[in-house]
């Protein structure tokens, strides 16, 4: 029981660190400027789905104005074009979302050992004991989060590999 209340008392004294990994990279200029890119590169998918979104609202208004009015063909009809542009939205949406994964599955590969080297200077520099990732910890009343040293770390690794 002794040893137990001491090794207890030996890590409330450890100096823990706790980074989110998403933040850490996903909040880097690099990955800002290849957001940036990314959203160039869909300029005209996104106008596409605001036309889309602007042409089903009016297309929805026009079947709950006309209703009394309109045949069942004419509502049937209006419907399967209603459909056919939320399709259309969906698809997009789709194609994007894994364009986006791909895009964020690329850039951590590819400064996944700039990531371990800021965390391991992170580490080193403020004296840790441990560093665990964000996701790891349930509850702690004495960890530092170490996210916005480790993505300034690795804003400076990746500017300085890309010069």
């Amino acid at each position: 029981m002794v040893g137990l209340t001491v090794s207890s008392l030996a890590i409330a004294q450890a100096s823990i660190g706790v980074f989110d990994l998403n933040r850490a990279l996903f909040e880097t200029d690099a990955w800002k400027a290849e957001l940036e890119t990314l959203e160039g590169q869909f300029a005209e998918e996104q106008a596409t789905v605001v036309q889309l979104r602007a042409e089903l609202e009016e297309l929805f208004a026009t079947i709950e104005v006309n209703a009394p009015t309109f045949t069942e063909t004419q509502i049937q009809r209006l419907q399967e074009e209603g459909q056919f542009k939320q399709l259309r939205i969906q698809q997009i949406g789709e194609r994007v979302q894994s364009s986006l994964r791909d895009t964020q599955n690329n850039f951590l590969e590819r400064y996944r050992q700039l990531l371990g080297d800021a965390i391991n200077e992170v580490y080193e520099e403020g004296d840790y004991d441990f560093i665990l990732r964000s996701e790891s910890v349930v509850v702690s009343g004495f960890s530092f989060d170490v996210t916005p040293e480790v993505t300034a770390k690795l804003n400076e690794m990746i500017a300085s590999t890309n010069q």
